[in-house]
Order: structure tokens, then sequence, then C-alpha cells
């Protein structure tokens, strides 16, 4: 072994995986910034119908979790991935050439559709074994958030050369890439394991373990917590940085982020992971309430300790998920736990939009409020379940 004790084979299944997931991520999030503006300039647009093809995307996400994680337990991971990458492409492909509010909504709605977060955790969790998953989720976690942050920095930049039909072209074919990647160079495995013989799936009997559904709900948190912050952070520094100097806190954030992630990965994996993850939960917290204070040096200690919490919480809570779920029903628990983070997301934008408009003290004292809840469910969570081979699901 090598390579933090993954074999060449391990290391390049996580890197495809971590490099797809990444550009899919790089994607979506590099043309977020101008949707709302550029929604006014397509025919037939009014306010509510743009602010239907910008939440029509998580709430795809949201539905298809599970019938995704389900279609990759029964039919393998690697088809689905495929399948949802093709039709992320296809949605892509579309906004490009969409002229009215119309097509550009049904084009948001297939970006969505392509729901394959689920299945590549799923996929993980087939392929690494439970004492190094955490390491595995890391390094994935990496990829990932380097591909937000360069889409966040690199986004309003890309954008003084390319109008966002364009942006969304180049997308797709970031999206091409991933598709090529994982279909040429990562085995296919077939079926995961426990498939023969498994009795049927039971989503009632899994919302009544109550380990799991306390993961659920710290996943609901923590994607109410990202999309909180990037609705608050920008509102915060817009007259003292500007939309083009946030590269100078989000960048040295993520890079804190990265080396505190892996650090939590190790003490997850030594047994440690409720506290880590109620550390995390509670860095988020006490950075929210920096933002408190006025100052552009406040904001920015701020969103460095909801960054280290937050890329902590991404991988070491769908890690958890997938130590309690069985290898036959692993894409289905994971299916879920992902829609609940992008019910999260939802809940997240639009109730800290309204409490914006009411007070910004609101909003702030809300998300900080949330993250403590957060440390409250994980304590909850009991660590030696964690620690073994048997998942609770099966």
């Amino acid at each position: 072994m090598s390579n933090g004790g993954f074999s060449k084979k391990e290391m390049r299944f996580l890197l495809g995986i971590g490099a797809a997931m990444g550009l899919r991520q790089l994607g979506l999030l590099m043309v977020m910034p101008f949707l709302a503006l550029y929604g006014k300039e397509l025919a037939y647009s009014t306010p509510g119908l743009i602010g239907l093809s910008l939440g029509i995307y998580g709430l795809s996400q949201a539905v298809l979790q599970v019938p995704f994680g389900h279609w990759s337990d029964r039919w393998g991971r690697k088809k689905v991935i495929l399948a949802g990458l093709f039709i992320f492409t296809l949605g892509l492909l579309l906004a490009f050439l969409a002229r009215n509010i119309y097509l550009f909504i049904l084009a948001r709605l297939l970006q969505g559709s392509g729901a394959i977060m689920s299945v590549a955790y799923a996929w993980v969790g087939d392929r690494i074994e439970s004492s190094r998953r955490n390491k595995g989720m890391s390094i994935i976690g990496i990829l990932v958030g380097l591909s937000a942050t360069l889409a966040f920095v690199g986004g309003p930049v890309i954008h003084r050369w390319l109008e966002v039909p364009r942006m969304f072209l180049l997308c797709a074919v970031l999206a091409v890439m991933a598709f090529l990647y994982i279909w040429l160079f990562l085995a296919d495995d077939g079926k995961p394991a426990g498939q023969a013989g498994q009795e049927e799936f039971s989503f009632a009997g899994l919302m009544k373990d109550a380990n799991l559904v306390k993961l659920f709900a710290a996943g609901f948190f923590n994607n109410y917590l990202l999309v909180s912050q990037f609705y608050i952070v920008p509102l915060l520094l817009e007259h003292s940085l500007g939309s083009e100097g946030m590269w100078q806190v989000f960048v040295p954030s993520t890079l804190v982020a990265i080396l505190a992630m892996r650090v939590a990965a190790k003490h997850a994996d030594a047994g440690r992971f409720v506290e880590t993850t109620a550390l995390s939960f509670g860095a988020v917290a006490l950075g929210t309430l920096a933002y408190y204070i006025p100052g552009t040096f406040w904001v920015g200690l701020g969103l460095h300790l909801f960054m280290a919490g937050y890329m902590c919480l991404t991988t070491l809570l769908p890690t958890a998920v997938t130590k309690l779920s069985g290898a036959g029903y692993r894409g289905k628990v994971t299916g879920v736990f992902n829609t609940w983070q992008f019910i999260g997301s939802f809940v997240g934008g639009s109730l800290t939009g309204i409490l914006w408009g009411v007070h910004p003290a609101y909003a702030i004292l809300l998300v900080a409020a949330v993250a403590a809840a957060g440390v409250l469910v994980v304590r909850k969570v009991p660590a030696a379940p964690l620690q073994g081979e048997e998942p609770l699901v099966s």
C-alpha cells in the first residue's frame, strides 16, 4: 500500500470520482452568480419565473436523489453515474440554446435531474473499506472544494470574456470530460454486494433508525449553513472588497479548510467522530457570530471558521451514513441523506433571504442557531456503531 494506505487502483478510483464530481461542481457554480440577471434577458420572463429557474434545480436534485440511489443499487454505480452525467450535459446544452424562460426552466430541471452525488458516495463506500473511508472521502472533498473555490473565484473572471450561454457551453465540455474519464478509466464492479436474497428495503423502517435520522438532520443543517453563508458573506463584503476582490478571503479560507478536513478525517477514523463533528458545527456557529462585529477582518475570520467546519462536515457526515448502511442498500440510504441536504439548501436560501429583508441581524442569528442545533444533534449520535463494520440498515 502507498498513498496514505490506498493501493494504486484505489487512489486512481478516488481521484477519478473526485475529479468527475469536481468538474460537475465547477460547471454548476461557475454560472450561479449571473443567472438572475441573465433571466431578465430571456423572452416571456417574469420575476416569478426567474426565481423558478433558480430553484427548480435544487428541487429536482432533492426529488431524484433516492431514485438514483435505488437504481444504482439495482444496476450498478458506474452505469447510473454515467446516465446522470449525460442528463446533466443535456441540460447544460439546452441552457446554451434557450432563448425563452420556459426552455431555460426545462434546462435547469434537467441539470438537477442528474442527481448522482449519492451514487458517488455509495460507490466509495463499496470500494474503500470502512477503516479508511474517511480518508477516501476527504480526497474527494478536497477536489470538490477546490473546484468550488475555482468556480467562485474564476466565474467572474471568465464572465468578462464569455456571456452566460457560452459559459453553459463551457460547463458542458467539462461534464463531457468527466463522463469520458469514468467511462474509459474506472472499472465497473457490477451490482453492489448484498443484493441477492435481501428483503425489500423499507423507507419507513429507515426513518425509524434514530442514528441515521440524526445524521440526515445534520446534513440538512450543513447545507442550510452553506447556502446561507454564501448569501450573507458577499453582502457583508460588497462595499469593502467588491465581487472582484472576494477571492482574497475565499481562497485562503478554503486552503485552511482543506488542512482542517484532513486532520478531522484522521481523528474521526481514530474513533472520535462525535467530538470532531460537534467541533465542526461549533466552529461554524462561532464564525457566524463574528459577523456581528463590523470590519472586513471579522468577516474574513468568520468565513475561515465556517469553511473549516463545513468542509469537515462535508467529509464526515456522508462517511458516517455509508458506515451505517448495508452495501445492498447504500445507494438508497445515501440518496435519502442527499435529499435532506438539498432540502436544507432550498430552505436555507429562502429563509435567509426573507429574514435579511426584515433585518440582517435576524438572518445571522438564525444561521448561528442552526449551527448550534447541529452540535446538539451530533452529540446524540453514539460513537461506537460508527467505529464498527456492522451496518444498522441491511
